[in-house]
């Protein structure tokens, strides 16, 4: 933000207009409530007045909006939620407290935007990663509390994504990433459907910028064939529900949005032209609630005589809910012309709470928490409350919990328990409880002996197995997917850990006596430092287990507490603002420009997990001890990186290159054999485009081959010449960049 001059006359006659707007989606308000609201705006008014957002538009313009998505597009929510979002930036960046907002609003209103507001104080830079878990980790410690922080920040977070243009690239990559890593998987579990599907929307135009705008250039463009497509479909549709008594109704079709289609021309390996469903087709009924589901099934067997129903993908979530509420049947049919299409039918009713999420119905006073949904936010604050010393850790964990895959399992008394897909028996036994699950050997299941590594099904009746001899061990953690598992396996193996560092602490505490250092936490935090060491834990473990020698200390001179790095020998990356060109092996260093800073150049290589090219886009990663990684801003481990380690991410651009450097790529190709395939494959490659070829491997079955061919290359245009002309040839059915 950047202080400026107060409002021109119509900057605040247009605040006053979008602050009025936003009003009308409140609903029907009494006097009082009125007058909170109206008190609200005007102390987020004043604190904010003279402060502009980065696209130089008034700060109070992002309070305003943050408090309109809350009213309209979650809905369902209180007067106090819309205070909130009012007030949620206000003690973040202005003089005003937590006491003064108690104080002249309410304690409801002070908690919440407690919730919302990060932790703030003194973090070295090496702790930043923890920084940014512990702050959302604040954040979702308000989930079994009150839901209203998190849909507040879902609507923060959703404006911040809208206007995340006018932000500088670095920020809209670790902001992207970020949105991606959490936000996203996080309004989907609440559902929050048309705000997750918006967020993924607007997070890849920064992460994926190139298949972006492809796909969202073919959806245009197939628009009209899409819509006519339709029209054609849900006509008999509309002819046939009055027949069966239904005669309040809506059918209409919705476009799948743009992350959706890119994740399935990645998992499917198939060009968008190829991707059937593209759209699916709603038939919400207004019915009474008592006879949704018979209704539901009748249109269900409506839309069977008119198109022929695909078995395997009947999915009934009104028998058996998700537990974030969401209700439906949905089936695939094959409709005109060929084309498979997806058609969900539900009440209104299911509707709401498909489009708005349970959150929106949450219980704020009193009430009996009910349904999966409850148990979930149950599972979830237990999670949150454990003491963990490794927030990231901590942050992978929860990320299991926001995933939707689930089965149903029973205990030896016939409870059934939900776990996620790919739990195992030692997720079950550490489920019902920690000791349970230490002492675990196996279970017995539908009277059969199965291992500890046993993936459950549906269905299954389980009864654990123990013995008092067991303990965990590292290997367990391979076997589980549960975050009460896993962090309770991390947290035992944690502390045999604690033990054994007792004797590195010993062991260190005599060499460093011997070299007449003083022995300290600042020494061992300068030397956990300096030896690329996590944490001080880690180091002292290291030398116990004779994993690390101790000889290395003669290596350093301290001054004071202090390494002295005027000695030759490694020292750490500083990460400060500047710029600088890198220099490598394989590559000149005129070929890459990083932005974001280092003193004195430093060596750089390409990350194999994502292999980028010149004309990629691209970010740098600070590595401990290796320089830095270039990676695809659309690499597998992106959101990861990003959102648990910005502080780590520089800016990174492709310069010109006198050397003309050869990158390896790598594509997948499948089609009909045919002879004389692989000559014309390797024609285009090495005869037309003059492209290096590394190595070609291709195998056929019963008519169809699929292999994988690795070439040198310039550049990216290069790469998509070459897969166009591959595409080209006769029989090959599609050509896909792999990592």
């Amino acid at each position: 933000m950047v202080k400026a001059s107060a409002y021109s006359e119509e900057e605040i006659a247009d605040i006053k207009a979008k602050y009025q707007e936003m009003i009308t989606f409140c609903g029907t308000l009494s006097e009082y409530d009125r007058k909170r609201l109206d008190s609200a705006f005007e102390l987020a008014f004043t604190q904010h007045e003279g402060t502009r957002r980065k696209s130089g538009e008034p700060y109070i313009y992002h309070p305003i909006a943050v408090a309109r998505i809350v009213a309209e597009e979650i809905g369902g929510l209180d007067v106090t939620s819309i205070i909130c979002a009012l007030l949620h930036d206000v003690v973040e960046d202005t003089p005003i407290t937590l006491d003064y907002i108690e104080k002249h609003f309410s304690q409801n209103v002070s908690k919440i935007i407690d919730g919302l507001t990060k932790i703030t104080g003194f973090f070295e830079k090496r702790n930043l990663a923890n920084k940014t878990a512990e702050n959302l980790r604040k954040l979702l410690l308000t989930l079994g509390e009150d839901i209203r922080v998190i849909l507040i920040k879902l609507a923060d977070r959703l404006h911040n994504m809208r206007t995340l243009n006018s932000m500088p690239e670095k920020k809209q990559l670790t902001i992207a990433s970020e949105t991606l890593f959490l936000y996203a998987p996080l309004a989907h579990r609440l559902g929050l459907y048309r705000i997750k599907s918006e967020l993924e929307d607007l997070a890849m135009k920064y992460t994926e910028k190139d298949l972006y705008k492809d796909i969202a250039t073919k959806l245009q463009n197939t628009k009209k064939l899409r819509e006519d497509y339709i029209a054609a479909f849900i006509a008999p549709i509309v002819e046939r529900l009055p027949k069966i008594g239904v005669n309040k109704f809506r059918v209409f079709g919705r476009p799948k949005h743009i992350y959706s289609i890119a994740q399935k021309i990645k998992h499917k390996e198939v060009p968008f032209e190829e991707i059937y469903d593209l759209f699916a087709i709603r038939i919400i009924i207004d019915v009474p609630q008592a006879d949704e589901k018979s209704i539901c099934w009748n249109v269900y067997a409506m839309v069977s005589d008119l198109y022929n129903p695909n078995p395997d993908r009947l999915r009934d979530w009104i028998a058996s809910p998700r537990s974030n509420g969401y209700e439906s049947l949905h089936t695939t049919v094959m409709g005109p012309n060929g084309k498979w299409v997806e058609v969900q039918i539900r009440s209104e009713r299911m509707d709401m709470v498909a489009e708005k999420g349970i959150a929106a119905h949450w219980k704020y006073k009193g009430g009996k928490n009910e349904g999966k949904f409850d148990k979930w936010l149950e599972k979830v604050h237990e999670l949150l409350t454990e003491k963990s010393e490794n927030a990231i850790e901590w942050l992978n964990s929860f990320r299991h919990e926001l995933y939707e895959s689930e089965i149903f399992v029973y205990t030896p008394k016939g409870e059934m328990k939900f776990f996620p897909a790919g739990a195992s028996v030692l997720d079950f036994a550490f489920d019902i409880h920690t000791d349970l699950g230490c002492s675990c050997i196996g279970a017995k299941i539908d009277g059969k002996l199965q291992p500890i590594s046993y993936k459950l099904k549906n269905g299954d009746q389980i009864e654990v197995l123990t013995n008092k001899k067991q303990t965990p061990s590292e290997q367990w953690l391979n076997f589980t997917v549960t975050s009460r598992a896993r962090s309770k396996i991390k947290s035992f193996l944690q502390n045999e850990r604690r033990i054994v560092a007792e004797s590195g602490k010993e062991m260190l505490e005599r060499k460093l006596r011997s070299l007449k250092i003083n022995y300290s936490q600042n020494v061992i935090n300068e030397l956990v430092h300096y030896f690329r060491f996590s944490d001080s834990l880690d180091f002292l473990y290291a030398i116990a287990s004779e994993t690390f020698d101790l000889n290395e200390l003669k290596n350093i001179k301290f001054n004071g507490e202090e390494i002295d790095y005027s000695q030759k020998g490694k020292k750490p990356i500083p990460i400060d603002d500047g710029e600088i060109q890198l220099k490598g092996d394989e590559i000149a260093a005129s070929d890459i420009s990083i932005f974001g800073g280092f003193a004195d150049r430093v060596d750089f290589s390409i990350a194999n997990c994502c292999k980028p090219v010149s004309g990629d886009e691209v970010f740098g990663f600070v590595t401990i001890g290796k320089g830095i990684r270039i990676h695809r801003t659309d690499c597998p481990n992106a959101r990861q990186l990003i959102t648990e380690y910005p502080y780590r991410v520089v800016s990174v651009k492709w310069g010109k290159s006198a050397s003309d450097p050869l990158f390896l790529a790598s594509l997948r190709i499948n089609g009909i054999d045919d002879i004389g395939l692989v000559n014309k494959i390797t024609n285009i490659i090495s005869g037309e485009l003059k492209i290096n070829m590394r190595s070609i491997s291709l195998n056929a079955r019963d008519g169809i081959f699929e292999g994988e061919i690795h070439i040198f290359i310039k550049d990216n245009m290069q790469l998509k010449q070459l897969t166009k002309k591959l595409k080209e040839v006769e029989g090959v059915y599609s050509v896909n960049r792999i990592n």
